[in-house]
């Protein structure tokens, strides 16, 4: 009775000891850095009616924003009951570039001088420093965080209310990964990709594109 006593309290401790180690956090560290190019095109027209003339306004336009690391992020990688956390869940110093051009034009018909057009100055411009925080949106899935991304600086194409608030960011692709390969020390690249087309069927007509890529490095340090 003895025996099977102490045999029994062996099997619980055995039992403990790998409850315990399954529940032990895996870890590894990487360096990490991001790449992207996000783009917005527009093109949309406002018609009225203006001394009996039909006058169709039109704007349109392309931006690039690409996002570069200057330098990767030291972030470590956890594993827990199947899950990944990471620390921190931010990619810092990233240099963001913009790029901007299009054009706008005025048509009035029959009383005008057919079609004037407005060439727009290509505008490009550079932002150092940025953060991005992304998270684990599910399974084997990063996402990112909502972050604005820097405008042009310029006015020139016109851009409406409704066209300023479609805006494109890194939050609309998710990357896959393996979280297990990931936490157990294997670098990889999450890759993700999506594309948005919006048609405007009111007061303005006309269609906005949205397009986002982006790779998120994990380099074993």
């Amino acid at each position: 009775m003895i025996a099977s006593c102490g045999f029994t309290l062996v099997c619980v401790i055995a039992i403990l000891a790998g409850a315990a180690d399954a529940a032990r956090p895996t870890r590894a560290a990487f360096d990490v850095s991001i790449r992207a190019t996000v783009t917005k095109d527009w093109n949309t027209a406002v018609e009225s009616t203006e001394d009996g003339c039909t006058v169709v306004r039109r704007s349109i336009g392309h931006r690039t924003v690409t996002l570069r690391s200057s330098r990767a992020t030291p972030i470590m990688v956890s594993l827990r009951s199947g899950k990944a956390s990471f620390s921190p869940s931010t990619v810092r110093l990233v240099t963001a570039k913009v790029a901007q051009s299009g054009e706008n034009s005025t048509t009035k018909e029959p009383c005008g001088p057919g079609t004037v057009r407005k060439r727009c100055r290509s505008v490009t411009r550079r932002v150092g420093g940025r953060s991005f925080r992304f998270f684990r949106s599910g399974r084997n899935e990063i996402s990112f965080r909502r972050a604005s991304l820097p405008g042009a600086g310029t006015g020139c194409p016109n851009e409406s209310v409704a066209v300023r608030s479609i805006s494109p960011g890194l939050r609309d692709a998710e990357g896959r990964i393996s979280e297990v390969a990931l936490a157990g020390g294997a670098g990889q690249t999450a890759l993700a990709g999506s594309e948005v087309v919006t048609d405007l069927d009111g007061a303005e007509t006309g269609q906005v594109v949205e397009r986002v890529q982006w790779s998120l490095t994990f380099a074993r340090r």
